[in-house]
């Protein structure tokens, strides 16, 4: 817990003090005065926003504030974006178009935030960190009354140190929530993205929980795709769809076949229209990696490849928003959203498998598929395996709080496998766009042949490796927990 993330926010109870907690505990708190703004809480009828971790807030002094709690997703972090209050309807409707699906927004609470912050030291610091403490006052029938406090991470100097007074904090600490769903959870109709309960040892609650993950992510990400947001925004939307895909396959013996089959197809047809765009986007940035290898004197041609590989991704991103902005992806959206928080079971099916056992079939395949390739192997072959090897990793790490470290291990050496794999479909397809530009424009026929040929070296390499990395990765002792 050495390296703390910026923005943690920890709910703490209404009497709590802290620069009492702090002071008894040897460190010495200054704490500023405290300020006060007025705050509109925005949410839909049944608050999406609030059941899925998000707040959109506004507040006349400081304009907008849209923020994404993650939900207890271990690669994800709480994220604040800011806008004054002029920004365009569009705009806040764009931000939060995946928490509410479709649904309006409105002002469904008034609250006052009493603001003041601490900084914290120590006989060995003069700054160990420092800590904003906002309390929530809500406005009912007239009155206000104190509902809410939480304390936020602002800054950290000494990361053991800083974590040794974070914990202190988190031994009184509550369950936290969107700030609508704290002060009026009743209210919260909409299904709620609440992983289980640590540990996760049955096959249903590993299903719940591999699956809200990549719905949590799948979220948090979609507002990322306009302008401004993460620029791997669609690679890690993807994988949220891949995993989701994977896990109803992986869990398909405990679920109901039709409802999950349905559910797949339908993320499937949305994957391929997302890896459209991401494969434009991988080839853009191939292009301008080779591009920078060649003789200067070979540049101007090369770009010529470069703009039409651009303009090629620019038509299909601008497509994939307006379908994105559309009925069909706000349907779909919302129908997973409904589908897993409340999946629907196998019926008469009994107890359900072992968790080794599901996660055993799709390394079969994997396994099995592999010794039946010859060498040399074919593109297609490798390619084949790079998505067993997928659907193997995501589902030994679907399982791994269940089996542990075993299983966690080895995920993490498919992912090796599955890297190079993707290195070598990337620079097959590079090759094969290139050779197609080559055909069709004499003019930039011999730059297409350099930057095919330095693509060639890669593929050669990742060729080179992969069955050294499969060795590796396919040891019986490491996969000893799947008979266990």
């Amino acid at each position: 817990m050495a390296d703390l993330p910026e923005g943690m926010r920890v709910r703490i109870p209404l009497g709590l003090s802290i620069p009492r907690l702090l002071g008894d505990a040897g460190y010495s708190v200054e704490s500023s005065a405290s300020t006060q703004r007025r705050v509109q809480l925005y949410d839909t009828g049944d608050r999406r926003l609030a059941a899925a971790g998000a707040e959109l807030s506004l507040s006349p002094r400081d304009g907008w504030t849209w923020r994404r709690n993650p939900l207890g997703h271990p690669k994800l972090t709480a994220r604040d974006w800011a806008a004054p209050t002029t920004v365009p309807q569009d705009q806040l409707m764009q931000w939060s178009r995946a928490y509410r699906r479709g649904r309006p927004l409105a002002v469904r609470a008034l609250v006052t935030v009493h603001r003041r912050s601490h900084r914290i030291s120590d006989a060995r610091s003069d700054h160990i960190l420092s800590l904003d403490e906002e309390r929530y006052h809500e406005q009912v029938a007239g009155r206000w009354a104190s509902r809410l406090r939480r304390v936020t991470l602002t800054a950290d100097r000494d990361g053991v140190a800083a974590a040794q007074v974070l914990a202190l904090i988190r031994e009184t600490a509550m369950d936290d929530a969107a700030t609508l769903a704290v002060l009026r959870p009743a209210l919260v109709r909409a299904p709620r993205l609440r992983l289980p309960d640590e540990p996760s040892a049955g096959a249903r609650e590993l299903f719940t929980r591999s699956a809200r993950l990549s719905l949590i992510q799948w979220l948090y990400f979609d507002c990322e795709l306009s302008a401004g947001g993460s620029p791997d925004a669609l690679r890690k939307l993807r994988v949220a769809l891949r995993r989701l895909r994977s896990d109803l396959q992986t869990f398909a013996p405990l679920l109901d076949r039709h409802w999950a089959d349905g559910l797949r197809d339908r993320l499937g047809g949305l994957a391929d229209s997302l890896g459209v765009v991401r494969d434009g986007e991988v080839l853009s940035g191939r292009l301008g990696d080779l591009i920078s290898l060649l003789p200067q004197h070979d540049h101007r041609t090369a770009l010529t490849l470069l703009d039409i590989a651009g303009e090629r991704l620019a038509a299909a991103r601008a497509g994939l928003l307006d379908a994105l902005a559309g009925d069909d992806y706000i349907g779909l959206l919302d129908d997973a959203v409904a589908a897993i928080t409340a999946p629907r079971w196998a019926e008469g099916a009994g107890d359900p498998p072992a968790v080794n056992r599901l996660a055993g079939r799709p390394w079969r395949r994997l396994r099995d598929y592999v010794t039946s390739v010859d060498e040399p192997a074919h593109d297609t072959q490798l390619h084949r395996i790079r998505i067993l090897a997928k659907r193997a990793r995501y589902a030994a790490d679907a399982c791994a709080p269940a089996i542990g470290d075993a299983a966690a291990r080895s995920a993490r050496q498919l992912a090796d496998l599955q890297t190079v794999l993707g290195e070598h479909h990337d620079a097959a397809v590079t090759r094969e766009w290139l050779q197609r530009q080559a055909v069709a424009s004499p003019a930039v026929t011999f730059a297409a042949g350099e930057l095919a040929a330095l693509e060639l070296g890669r593929l050669r390499t990742a060729t080179d490796r992969w069955r050294d990395i499969w060795a590796a990765a396919s040891r019986k002792q490491d996969w000893r927990w799947l008979r266990s």
